[in-house]
């Protein structure tokens, strides 16, 4: 199982500003010093020597995951990581009208969908979009998006085949070959997590939760379906003191998802959902801190990583 990250920002888009390229520009010469470079690979490898924050960025697209087996995939959400991936897909069978694509949204709040109208193997005739979610008028809700006050070209402008199936908590579907299964979510209007299995080998996909409580006995659901997961995308968007600042607000911090990572014997979180005032030295910062307390709590079996567009994973 092949996860490919296209957007891993909350709440809105956050790309680099001049000044933040203007940093980093000016860091690597000063890391630099006095060395001469003869080579190309020369270059690359000073690079390859330096923390991932100084020589990349973890990205500001919103959210949007792509999970391949094969020649089989799903699409984890639809915020403005999904026009890259859509770019990537024009490449394939989605370019000749030929592909039926399916995309799992968590929830139907602006971040998660804004990138859809721009989604161009939607605008190819002779192509299916099958869109899933726990919530009830998925349709109307994706309609109203692309509605002429908000956007030229409607929903039914799209060229292609457009089918809506509602999940429900409880069940176990098959689609494009994966096992899914459904989580509600403590989150304003709700979101729903996702559980993918195939050839015995688990990814959790859980975005836009908040934990009310964080003792064992109100997160045993959260727990069992966490269990033994071999990749968990985790929504660690605040610091502990903003989960309190910004309580009802629907999101939750990295350190919660520690806590319910090794409750569940999970192999690797995910860190996901970042903040979109948290440049790429304030999202090192915060892993730190994170790999910090996974020490504290003897939970040396556990990697935990902060997801960048553009990462991919194989499990």
């Amino acid at each position: 199982m092949l996860i490919r990250f296209w957007g891993t920002r909350g709440s809105l888009p956050s790309p680099l500003t001049w000044k933040d390229l203007e940093a980093k520009l000016l860091l690597l010469l000063l890391r630099a010093g006095g060395r001469r470079f003869s080579t190309y690979e020369d270059v690359r490898a000073f690079l390859e020597g330096l923390p991932f924050y100084e020589r990349g960025t973890f990205g500001g697209n919103t959210p949007c995951v792509e999970v391949l087996f094969g020649e089989e995939g799903l699409i984890l959400d639809a915020g403005t990581g999904i026009c890259p991936l859509g770019r990537s897909l024009m490449d394939g069978p989605a370019g000749k009208g030929q592909a039926t694509l399916h995309i799992l949204l968590s929830h139907t709040h602006w971040d998660h969908i804004m990138g859809f109208p721009f989604f161009e193997p939607a605008y190819v005739p002779g192509n299916r979009m099958v869109i899933y979610g726990g919530h009830e008028g998925l349709e109307a809700r994706l309609k109203y998006q692309q509605d002429p006050a908000h956007f030229p070209i409607s929903l039914e402008d799209m060229s292609a085949d457009f089918s809506f199936v509602r999940l429900e908590v409880g069940h176990t579907y098959r689609i494009a070959g994966f096992s899914v299964e459904v989580m509600k979510q403590f989150h304003p209007g709700a979101s729903y997590g996702y559980r993918i299995q195939r050839k015995g080998k688990v990814l959790v996909y859980s975005t836009d939760s908040e934990y009310e409580r964080t003792d064992p006995d109100y997160l045993t659901k959260y727990i069992h379906f966490f269990r033994k997961a071999d990749v968990l995308i985790f929504d660690a968007q605040y610091s502990p003191s903003e989960t309190v600042e910004k309580k009802n607000w629907g999101h939750s911090s990295a350190l919660v998802g520690v806590d319910l990572a090794l409750y569940a014997q999970v192999k690797k979180l995910v860190l996901f959902h970042h903040a979109p005032e948290a440049d790429d030295e304030r999202i090192q910062s915060h892993m730190d801190e994170v790999l910090s307390y996974v020490k504290r709590k003897g939970g040396e079996g556990l990697e935990v990583m902060a997801a960048y567009d553009g990462m991919m994973l194989e499990i």
